[in-house]
């Protein structure tokens, strides 16, 4: 089973790489997407920190990208779910 970082899509791995770089936060966020295996697993306040480091915005964003993750993960994932 993958887990939740590597499910992402490339351009939000990109994303919380370079912000990585800049921000602490950005890399523990990192392990916590590496420990998960589901998106459901994540918490609100790590959802919250993916838009922040990916330059997302909630208004931008519908129920199912909530709640299964489709504008992050990759499509093979988010048929599983």
């Amino acid at each position: 089973m993958n887990n939740v970082y590597e499910q992402l899509k490339p351009e939000f791995k990109k994303a919380l790489e370079e912000s990585g770089v800049k921000y602490s936060s950005a890399k523990r966020l990192k392990y916590v997407l590496l420990s998960k295996s589901f998106w459901g697993d994540l918490l609100i306040d790590d959802m919250k920190s993916l838009l922040t480091y990916t330059n997302c915005s909630s208004y931008e964003m519908s129920a199912q990208d909530f709640m299964y993750g489709a504008k992050f993960l990759e499509e093979s994932w988010v048929k599983n779910y």
